[in-house]
């Protein structure tokens, strides 16, 4: 069963400048991500506009990338955040397309109890076979939907193969509770780059940020360093990786596409509205800060 560590990248999803999925620039994409040594790409997630996809899209979007892989780096296609029946069709396709497992975000915008969360895993984590592995993903502060140890322990408990949690808080009390479901054996994966040397004291397994789209090389060798007790080169790619992070937070998929179009990795750095890519002020702002932190 293949799992899901260290530098993982919640893909962008190159638009078209008329709002199409561009589809050759996301096998690009795909192709540059695995040639940066990232540990895992996740397809459809919060990065990748997944709100704004139509069901076919993210079928398609899937598709495209675990072809493009070739099976190079795992694929784990991020299905959730939808009606019951919609996330198991979704479960099912990826199963089908050749993903190495899933992520499921909680449903969104109407608040749920545990147990209709439960019986919601359940049935997702139900649809895919027992080997296929699967993991929770939490986003509290965008699906409104909040995952405590005790829930997340009872979902692991029902649901043999959720081996882990992608949760984006920045609560480390909690990460360790996470930590501790399974004997210690569960995963646990983060989202803020800005906490990335403490979380990897307490053990977390990795990251998923919208910031290894453009910055992974800087994520990968912190997992080196770390893992070569460099103790003070961690501190200070940390306080590196902090500013970037800082830089990144507004708008993160606008200034990501910016960067790898810049890159020329992706045609357009075009998003699909509501949202909006970044005007001309913005983009030699971000180009000037990426320019004198990574050169400078």
């Amino acid at each position: 069963m293949k799992t899901m560590s260290g530098t993982c990248v919640p893909m962008i999803t190159p638009m078209t400048e008329s709002e199409d999925v561009d589809f050759d620039s996301l096998e690009r994409l795909t192709e540059y991500l695995t040639g940066c040594g990232c540990s895992a790409l996740y397809p459809c997630g919060t990065t990748g506009e997944v709100v704004n996809l139509t069901l076919d899209e993210r079928r398609r979007i899937v598709r495209t990338v675990v072809d493009a892989a070739r099976g190079r780096i795992p694929v784990f296609a991020q299905v959730g955040g939808l009606p019951t029946r919609d996330s198991i069709q979704l479960a099912m396709d990826a199963w089908h397309a050749g993903a190495d497992g899933i992520g499921i975000l909680t449903p969104t915008y109407y608040p749920l109890d545990d147990r209709e969360m439960l019986d919601y895993y359940i049935r997702v984590a139900g649809s895919v076979p027992k080997d296929f592995p699967v993991y929770i993903y939490g986003i509290p502060g965008m699906a409104v939907n909040r995952l405590s140890p005790s829930l997340v322990e009872k979902i692991a408990d029902a649901c043999e193969n959720i081996i882990g949690i992608k949760y984006s808080v920045s609560d480390i009390l909690t990460l360790m509770s996470f930590k501790r479901i399974r004997n210690n054996c569960f995963r646990v994966l983060v989202s803020p780059a800005q906490m990335l040397l403490p979380v990897l004291a307490i053990g977390v397994d990795g990251i998923v940020s919208g910031n290894c789209n453009v910055f992974s090389e800087d994520i990968n060798e912190m997992f080196r360093l770390f893992k070569e007790k460099e103790t003070a080169k961690c501190r200070a790619l940390q306080e590196r990786l902090s500013l970037i992070a800082e830089a990144m937070a507004d708008k993160e998929a606008a200034k990501c596409k910016a960067l790898l179009c810049r890159k020329g990795v992706i045609k357009s750095d075009a998003m699909r509205g509501p949202q909006r890519k970044l005007n001309e002020a913005e983009k030699n702002e971000l180009f000037s800060f990426v320019d004198e932190i990574i050169v400078g």
